[in-house]
């Protein structure tokens, strides 16, 4: 393209915004085929790597994601695992979070506890869950560290959602039917996925609440009409127009949802078979 071409397309790209000259990208942790995927909304697959089962993934600042097969991996645009941490310090990945400092925040499973990890893979932090339901098989899903230092723990079979200080005190909680990733807005609210299994009740919806635990929207659930029922959310992510994408675990695809509950549009892709967590992009 002659240079002269360039610059007027360079101008138009910043008069219309970043969505008229590229497109978005969705990252998937599918947990049914074992993979976690990069997919166009049309479906098409751009990329994919192992993930052996993995519920998370996060995207890096570096281009590299974060994912979780048990132990907790870095790879790269090559598919090459540059940094991973497992037995003894980690038993069983649930979810990972690198955060600014190159700490990693892993909901271990094995332990049932909440660790996080300095960049030498020495623990830290520790934040024991109790079983306090007595489940034969207790498990967690999504933890995310807060700006504030505080860490959001979905305590999936206890059927509650925790906001946990530094200093290991619960300052926040909220019930719900096996939650399964817990995520603050930045209105202060919390947005939960609520799922069922574990000796847990069927939740099968998605609710922002405020701190005080008052109900500010919710989609989905046992008394939603016929139009707005989920199949198994799990992960979603709050866009910043208010429209919502959440993957349906038994659904096999990712709705996009307004914020007065319309479905936008549905996206399904022969790579994806139980979508779990996801990472939206402009690319």
């Amino acid at each position: 393209m002659p240079k002269f071409g360039l610059v007027v397309l360079f101008f138009i790209c910043l008069r219309l915004g970043t969505h008229a000259c590229g497109e978005t990208h969705i990252y998937c942790a599918d947990h049914e085929n074992k993979r976690l995927i990069k997919i166009k909304e049309d479906g098409t697959l751009l990329w994919d790597c192992p993930n052996n089962n993995g519920h998370d993934v996060q995207l890096l600042k570096n281009g590299r994601v974060l994912i979780v097969t048990g132990e907790v991996q870095e790879i790269d645009a090559d598919k090459n695992i540059v940094w991973k941490v497992g037995k003894p310090a980690v038993e069983d990945a649930e979810s990972a979070q690198r955060l600014d400092n190159g700490h990693t925040v892993i909901a271990d499973n094995g332990k049932h506890s909440v660790l996080e990890l300095d960049e030498h893979d020495h623990e830290i932090w520790r934040f024991e869950v109790p079983n306090n339901q007595r489940r034969p098989q207790r498990t967690m899903r999504q933890v995310r560290r807060l700006a504030s230092g505080n860490t959001l723990i979905c305590a999936s079979t206890e059927d509650e959602v925790w906001e946990v200080t530094p200093d290991k005190k619960i300052v926040w909680r909220y019930k719900v039917p096996f939650p399964y990733l817990a995520t603050r807005l930045e209105n202060g609210n919390r947005l939960i996925s609520s799922g069922d299994g574990y000796g847990s009740t069927r939740g099968y919806f998605l609710i922002e609440v405020d701190k005080e635990g008052h109900t500010v929207w919710k989609y989905g659930g046992d008394d939603a009409p016929a139009d707005q029922k989920l199949k198994w959310p799990s992960g979603f992510v709050r866009m910043k127009d208010g429209t919502t994408y959440v993957s349906e675990a038994q659904g096999r695809d990712i709705k996009v949802i307004s914020r007065d509950k319309k479905v936008l549009r549905v996206i399904t892709s022969p790579a994806m078979a139980h979508p779990c967590t996801l990472v939206i992009v402009d690319e």
